[in-house]
């Protein structure tokens, strides 16, 4: 049921507007249900704190007393008396004797005083119910169901707090009230409020609820306005005689965060809680913080934030907190709400962004499925910002613990993804979550992971032929402090058709006399999606160094790295760690370690996600100097890894670091591939962690860039509190380190000419002299060494799917003596893995040119993995009969690619990802077996779709 706010509240909605019992910025008045003078007053300063908690309890219980400014101000019956009732306990003594004895002559006076009052014992035996027939204070009298001679209205009254003490205490488990002599004391009264909860002595309280709840304002029930109003006061005034019991109302306001949210627990079919949402809670006011206002808590507006805990993780959740409370009473009740929700494997800085999405997906907006289970009934809060065309860009700040909206819409329905790019405030608590809310009207919420400087660019899962809306929450999940600044910018991004590079040869042999020239020709193809353009170039180079370049070499080139490489002395540091997959012949990784140097501890660590097959798993092992470990396998008798070639998979690694500790600190570690492919199946390396203070960040070379041996390159950097800096080269992949300069003015730059020897796994460390900071670049770069006696001719082009470029490939043996030269042709297609071809030159004194002899073998699929469909290239040593099959991860035959006679060379198959009879097959791993002559190869390929 949808409604705007009805004006009125509870009576800690009053004490938002007075001054902050714990410190917090000056806040605006929200809606509070009281006379907008009270409000207006408190918020000029014309009325001071004492006065406007003594005109609440007027409001509630002598009008009359009002001044007449506030008393001729319309009103409603306020929510819940009992926080302002803790608020006057907590102050007494600091208030005037008058004041106090006024306040405490509505609170302890008896509203059935007399003779003529009548006492009801529940049914349940928990509750004495003292009530009057005549009178201000009297009770409906009707007696008819049952006639019993105690009125209805007491005796639903008695089944509603049996039911409160059943459902709360028995079953959920929440601390039960002391009942005193034997009874827990219930009495009624006339007042403008639904109820307070008041106490006796200590922890035991009695409860007052209103004498006939006619007249309040709407609700769902569907007996009707008045019952459903008691029915929710009697579970919201006993939910705060069970906090009282554990933390003495400890927690301030974010009691009636709790004792509203019983409300529905208790009584769903009610919805009076509706009312509130409308104005001022986490829905209807997101840019305000969820514990905004002059008090600096909750109120029963923001019951949603308990809704969402215990909608995702159940009501038991709700008495965790409660059992934090007890013994823990002087710590932030946001602390605690923290404490809970890490036990969950959450917390208020991972979980607000989605908690925000929820308050999105609401009314208009709501999805089927998606958040809260009765989100079509909220309000449908404001959008902070619209986009309707695309690119779109957006710049705002956000408040601690509150969200900014942007909803999109409009999209063109292009086969495509939506992308988002952020850009928020370094040094603050951000997250972001997108509602995606598709054309067949299902939804998902979607967090986006942001680094280490509050960055990403990233594209949603849903593709963008299926999405109707996304609504984007930009949250600043600080418990406190200032506004963080952010940018986003929105924008679709249309399906660009993917090409397929083929090469018609994988090498080449040439043989020519003494300064002979030569051309062979080497055809490059596009078979990928129709439309599809392969931009290419082509580098020829001395081959690479055993291990660091493009030759086979399982696992080489995969790293581990920290995304944002510092640590906190004296503390604990959490690092987002990186491992890279940088297989070039399709190996998966199994295993990896990481070891800190002693002295440095390991305190926690979670898994490596993110790839295809699952998880790499951490051993839990922590202490000291210990080297953590992570596996992950598949299961399967051929012993396949999780994360596949080219995949990245997140991890995180908290380590506790000595205080006084200063420089470096230098982490090893071990990456173990599946054992498929050509060795090496592990590789180790490095990588340095400085002080968080002065900052360097290293701009350029750019991973995967290829630097020629005396080609000018530009260092560029960026560093904060340094007159100069150290520039140094590792060739290994970060192990050891060369000087390229020491002392360089730190002035951003520095023009550096590349030296030799070649290396596919280089890095740059930029640092400051004392080595106290320093930063490596993301990832490795290639330094190449030119061959004068190799040219290829265009080096560079465009492909257009179904044809093919030939490109000259000349061999010039001037100057050259006699011997074997081994080269290769670099093929980097734009986007995609490089290729390459081996060349050898051989010069000769009989000048004859001697062709080479192909090789039987099965040369790989590419792309691997692929969706939809892959070029698998083979080549045979002879002509003859061959046969090429597809086979499931098991070893039984999902299609015969080609069969039959075929020449001797090298030769290209696609396969579309279908079996033999035309059905696409599943997602997963599949082999690829040539038999030819007596020989037999197989391969590993994986189709993601």
């Amino acid at each position: 049921m949808k409604r705007s706010r009805l004006f009125f509240g509870s009576i800690f909605a009053l004490m938002a507007i007075l001054p902050a019992m714990i410190p917090a910025p000056a806040a605006a008045a929200g809606p509070i249900g009281l006379p907008d003078a009270i409000a207006a007053d408190v918020a000029s300063g014309a009325l001071d704190r004492d006065d406007a908690l003594l005109y609440g309890f007027r409001y509630v219980f002598a009008k009359d007393r009002l001044p007449a400014a506030y008393k001729s101000a319309p009103g409603r019956p306020l929510k819940c008396v009992t926080p302002m009732i803790a608020e006057f306990l907590r102050r007494e003594a600091d208030l005037s004797p008058k004041l106090a004895l006024e306040i405490r002559s509505y609170i302890e006076r008896e509203p059935a005083p007399d003779a003529t009052a009548s006492t009801f014992i529940s049914p349940g035996g928990k509750f004495r119910f003292t009530y009057l027939t005549t009178g201000t204070n009297a009770v409906p009298s009707t007696d008819t169901d049952p006639a019993n001679g105690v009125p209805d209205f007491v005796d639903r009254c008695a089944s509603y707090l049996d039911y409160s003490w059943d459902l709360e205490v028995d079953q959920y488990g929440f601390e039960a009230p002391p009942i005193g002599s034997g009874y827990y004391e219930i009495s009624f009264e006339s007042m403008d409020s639904y109820g307070y909860t008041t106490v006796v002595n200590g922890s035991q309280t009695r409860i007052v609820l209103h004498n006939n709840f006619q007249d309040f304002p709407a609700n769902d029930d569907p007996e009707g306005n008045d019952r459903g109003a008691a029915k929710v006061t009697c579970a919201h005034e006993f939910k705060h005689a069970t906090q009282i019991v554990g933390s003495g109302w400890s927690e301030g306001g974010w009691v009636e965060v709790d004792a509203t949210w019983m409300e529905d627990i208790a009584y769903d079919q009610v919805n009076d809680y509706y009312n509130y949402l409308g104005s001022g809670s986490p829905i209807s006011a997101p840019t305000a913080s969820l514990d905004s206002g002059s008090t600096g808590t909750g109120s029963y507006d923001d019951c949603v934030w308990q809704h969402w805990m215990s909608e995702t993780w159940g009501v038991d959740f709700i008495r965790e907190y409660w059992s934090r409370r007890i013994g823990h009473t002087t710590e932030a009740v946001l602390d605690s709400y923290d404490y809970v929700l890490q036990n969950h494997g959450s917390s208020i800085a991972d979980g607000y962004a989605v908690f925000a999405a929820w308050n999105h997906a609401t009314g208009g907006r709501a999805v089927p499925g998606v958040g809260y289970g009765e989100a079509a009934d909220y309000p449908q809060g404001p959008a902070t910002y619209s986009a309707a065309s695309y690119p779109a860009e957006f710049t705002g700040s956000t408040a601690h613990l509150a969200a900014n909206l942007v909803v999109c819409s409009g999209l063109s329905g292009e086969v495509g993804s939506f992308s988002v790019a952020f850009d928020g405030q370094d040094d603050a608590v951000m997250s972001v979550a997108a509602v995606i809310t598709r054309l067949d009207g299902t939804g998902v919420i979607e967090t986006i992971p942001l680094d280490a400087d509050n960055d990403a660019e990233a594209l949603l899962s849903v593709p963008l032929e299926e999405i109707a809306t996304v609504g984007l929450a930009v949250t600043n999940s600080a418990k406190s402090g200032l506004d963080a600044l952010w940018t986003v910018t929105v924008d679709e991004a249309p399906y660009v058709p993917q090409p397929v590079l083929t090469l018609d040869v994988e090498s080449m042999t040439q043989t020519l006399a003494p300064d002979g020239t030569a051309g062979q020709e080497l055809t490059i193809g596009n078979a990928g999606e129709a439309g599809s353009v392969l931009d290419y170039r082509i580098l020829p180079m001395e081959p690479m160094p055993a291990g660091k370049g493009y030759a086979p070499a399982s696992v080489s080139g995969s790293t581990i790295s920290a995304v944002d490489a510092r640590y906190l002395p004296g503390g604990e540091t959490t690092l987002t760690l990186k491992l890279i997959n940088d297989s070039p012949d399709d190996e998966w990784l199994t295993d990896a370690t990481l070891a800190v140097p002693a002295g440095v501890s390991i305190t926690a660590a979670s898994d490596f996600t993110g790839g295809t097959y699952g998880s790499l798993v951490w051993n839990g092992e922590t202490g000291d100097g210990v080297t953590a470990t992570w596996h992950g396998d598949t299961g399967d008798p051929n012993y396949y890894g999780v994360i596949v070639m080219g995949q990245q998979a997140l991890g995180a690694l908290t380590i506790s670091v000595p205080a006084g500790t200063s420089g470096p600190l230098t982490l090893s570690y071990t990456i173990t591939g599946d054992q498929y492919g050509a060795s090496p199946h592990s590789v180790g390396g490095t990588f340095t962690l400085q002080p968080r203070d002065p900052e360097i960040e290293l701009t350029a070379p750019a991973a995967d860039e290829y630097l020629a041996v005396g080609q000018a390159a530009q260092l560029t950097w960026t560093a904060s509190q340094l007159a100069t800096v150290d520039l140094d080269l590792s060739r290994d992949g970060g192990a050891t380190w060369e000087s390229i300069a020491a002392g360089e003015p730190n002035d951003g730059s520095y023009d550096w000419t590349v030296t030799a020897p070649a290396s596919g796994t280089c890095r740059i460390r930029v640092s400051s002299t004392d080595d106290s900071v320093s930063d490596i670049g993301p990832g490795s770069f290639a330094v190449y060494a030119p061959v004068p006696w190799l040219t290829a001719a265009p080096a560079e082009g465009q492909v257009a799917e179904g044809g093919s470029q030939a490109v000259a490939v000349d061999f010039d043996a001037a100057g050259l003596a006699t011997g074997d030269y081994p080269a290769t042709l670099l093929v980097l297609p734009d986007g995609m893995a490089a290729r390459s071809v081996g060349v050898v030159l051989t010069v000769a004194d009989t000048g004859t040119d001697v062709p080479g002899r192909p090789d039987f073998a099965l040369r790989g699929a590419a792309p691997n993995p692929f969706n939809p469909l892959t070029v698998i290239s083979y080549s045979l040593d002879a002509a003859g009969p061959m046969r090429l099959d597809v086979l499931d991860a098991r070893g039984r035959l999902v299609r015969i690619l080609e069969s039959g006679v075929r020449e001797a060379g090298t030769h290209d198959v696609r396969w579309d990802g279908r079996d033999g009879s035309g059905r696409r097959v599943a997602s997963g791993v599949y082999l690829v077996r040539l038999r030819s002559g007596g020989n037999d190869a197989t391969g590993k390929m994986t189709l993601a779709r």
